[in-house]
């Protein structure tokens, strides 16, 4: 049997019969195990409701929490509930081999997954209490929840497409569905009815409060897909076209809006006789703040008879080693060779911090930026193109933008007017961000393509599938291109991707309430148990104290008695003629007259000492009942487990016996003292007498009668 275990942390391995909280005769099996399975298959209809209404999964599978529940109160001996329940209530079951099967697979998933979430949860539950053990909540939820719950799905979409009955495109959207049904199911229920379920540990009784969070969250997710599935119908009637162009208008056409502060740039160095980097990044702080521009460039045009001065120029400024530049295989800086002009960058907005510092670059020494240069200046117009612009700045999209000379200027070369180019590095991915994530979101399928005044591509965003031809087209110009946006609407137009995160939300949701209320119940308990620790301590240390023949007080800080036995208040109705209470003062009552006013004032100058940390020890004579006792009293301070002197205790002993003995020894030992001294003289002289003895004896010429010991020999 696999009844719950109540949960000691004494028990050893071979040694401890724990006895089951819920035990489960042979008679008793049958009727659980129908019981398990009846419940499992109205839980199982009521969730196929919420199921039909859903849409692609059902937000809640009451069963797994169910099951999960049934095994951890009554024992793995219900699994043949589980999967009998299971096997009536899988809709694919029908009067056929096929459907036997399909079944039977799904009855054995489910059983599986409810062993072993179960089996794991049951290492962090307090079965005796059919509570989850303090701090250990969330391994609970998810050993129980998102990790078992791997198992039916698996076992059973797996099983079903197999046998042709689940499509290959819908497997994925089965299994996680069925994942999250089962999860969020776990995570809900089981909690519930561990709390509901009645157990026989004193004071451990379920809080019905508690159960308010879990029913309410249950029902308003019920609810909340229900509302939510009746939205997805209405959405379904909508007219996509409008969606389509809102979307243009909102994600496309705002492309140029996007790239027009860059122009600002242009009229400010074509109205500026001459800028310094101050005003340059001044200006430019905000606009190259965009998350889709990277950086900003100014590149004066400077002829190869000023390229001296400019550098010349540029290094007065403080710049360091300015010098016109181009970059070796490794990127690493070098001089320009010597050409006709140059187009240098002489600030940038890019930060100084930055790996690769592009100031001094002439963009005039790679062929792609000078191929575009060169198309800007003979149209006067602006330039886009994608560059490589470093390796860590690959497929950028350059607007090259002229800044050109005021019109009274005559010459017979167009690059004589060129003040310099502005240059906008731009991340086309973020730019065209807002478009892709628009469409991603509704389902549709875009692509956006940029084409030159020739007729050559120069970028592509997005993809359409050959198969579908574009809905939707519409084209905007940007510097001298032209970008095409074409759409078309996806062949699963409908997303669900409200619901699944209406799903990810109530698994999200149900795992908070369900920790929440976990941990109160558990704390709850903890508490509990504290307290009836204390109490038993309490009362344990009270009979100690009162059967102590010592005399024992405590009193606080004030002097106030907390604590007193009955020998302490026999003593001080004998020595002080009063009758001391709890919460008196010690020495709050007067002793009546004739009594031993000097000895009280001892007792609280002893008690001040042990409240500044002293340990005192004195002894001290009292009259009582005509005889003169000798008491040795002891004062301590009581310290709280922060290290904070609360108190102080007075424990007199009566050590008038041990007194008494202890001069009675003493006169006794000095008498065996005296007698020895007195005994050990005597031995000496007969020792003497019989020395001599043996010298007259050897005079006479006989033969001594003692040995060196005085024995006769």
């Amino acid at each position: 049997m696999d009844a719950p275990q109540p949960r000691t942390d004494h028990q050893h391995s071979g040694e401890s019969h724990p006895q089951p909280i819920t035990p489960i005769r042979s008679f008793q099996w049958v009727g659980y195990n129908a019981a398990v399975a009846l419940l499992y298959f109205i839980t199982a209809k009521a969730s196929l409701l919420i199921y039909v209404s859903a849409g692609p999964a059902s937000p809640i599978w009451l069963p797994a929490g169910l099951t999960v529940a049934a095994l951890l109160i009554l024992g793995r001996r219900l699994w043949p509930g589980v999967f009998l329940g299971a096997f009536l209530s899988d809709p694919m079951l029908t009067p056929t081999a096929a459907g036997v099967i399909a079944a039977s697979s799904y009855a054995a998933g489910v059983t599986v997954q409810a062993l072993l979430g179960a089996t794991l949860a049951r290492a962090y539950l307090d079965r005796q209490a059919l509570s989850v053990i303090p701090g250990r909540e969330w391994h609970f939820l998810f050993s129980a929840g998102p990790l078992a719950c791997l198992m039916s799905p698996t076992i059973g979409a797996s099983s079903r497409y197999l046998m042709g009955m689940l499509p290959a495109e819908n497997v994925a959207q089965q299994w996680l569905g069925w994942w999250a049904g089962d999860s969020i199911g776990v995570v809900l229920i089981a909690p519930l009815l561990l709390l509901l379920w009645p157990n026989s540990q004193p004071g451990a009784r379920p809080r019905y409060r508690l159960l308010l969070p879990l029913l309410m969250t249950t029902i308003l997710l019920v609810a909340g897909s229900l509302t939510l599935s009746r939205l997805e119908l209405a959405e379904a009637r909508t007219n996509f076209s409008q969606q389509v162009k809102t979307l243009t208008e909102l994600g496309f056409l705002t492309l140029k809006e996007k790239i027009s502060p860059l122009y600002a740039v242009q009229s400010f160095f074509s109205a500026s006789e001459q800028v310094t980097e101050a005003e340059f990044l001044r200006f430019n702080k905000h606009i190259s703040n965009q998350p889709h521009i990277v950086r900003i460039d100014w590149a004066p045009r400077v002829s190869a008879d000023r390229r001296q001065a400019f550098e010349t120029g540029m290094r007065e400024q403080d710049t360091g080693e300015f010098a016109i530049s181009t970059v070796d295989q490794d990127w690493q800086k070098i001089r320009a060779p010597a050409g006709d002009d140059y187009y240098p960058v002489q600030f940038s907005t890019l930060s100084e911090d930055t790996a690769f510092n592009p100031l001094g670059l002439d963009h005039g020494q790679f062929d792609d930026r000078r191929r575009a240069i060169n198309t800007a200046i003979r149209s006067g117009e602006a330039t886009a193109k994608i560059i490589n612009l470093h390796p860590s700045l690959t497929d950028m999209l350059v607007l090259f933008i002229p800044v050109l000379e005021p019109e009274n200027s005559q010459t017979s070369d167009r690059k004589d007017v060129v003040k310099g180019f502005v240059l906008g590095i731009i991340d086309f991915r973020q730019l065209f961000l807002p478009l892709d994530l628009a469409a991603r979101e509704n389902q549709l399928h875009y692509r956006v393509t940029g084409f030159s005044n020739s007729g050559d591509k120069t970028l592509q965003v997005g993809a359409l599938p050959t198969e579908i031809p574009p809905a939707w087209s519409q084209s905007i110009r940007v510097a001298d291109q032209i970008w095409r946006l074409d759409m078309a609407i996806g062949n699963n137009a409908i997303s669900h991707v409200v619901r699944w995160s209406f799903i990810g939300f109530s698994l999200l949701a149900g795992l908070l309430v369900s920790f929440a209320v976990l941990s109160s119940r558990a704390y709850q308990l903890a508490s509990y148990q504290h307290h009836q620790a204390m109490h038993n301590s309490r009362e344990l240390l009270s009979a100690i104290i009162e059967s102590a023949d010592d005399q024992v007080a405590a009193v606080d800080t004030e002097f106030t008695l907390t604590v007193f036995n009955p020998a302490y208040v026999e003593f001080v109705q004998q020595v002080f003629e009063v009758t001391p209470e709890v919460g008196q003062i010690i020495d709050g009552v007067p002793p009546k007259s004739g009594a031993n006013v000097e000895y009280a004032g001892e007792i609280r100058n002893n008690i001040k000492k042990a409240l500044v940390g002293a340990a005192v020890k004195t002894s001290k004579k009292v009259t009582l009942a005509d005889q003169t006792r000798v008491f040795e009293v002891y004062y301590n301070p009581i310290i709280s487990t922060d290290g904070t002197i609360i108190g102080a205790t007075r424990i007199a002993r009566d050590i008038t016996s041990q007194r008494e003995l202890e001069a009675s020894l003493q006169q006794r030992l000095d008498e065996l003292r005296r007698w020895q001294k007195t005994t050990l003289g005597r031995e000496s002289r007969t020792l003497e007498l019989k020395r001599e003895v043996n010298q007259l004896l050897l005079q006479m010429g006989k033969t001594p009668r003692y040995d060196d010991r005085g024995e006769i020999l």
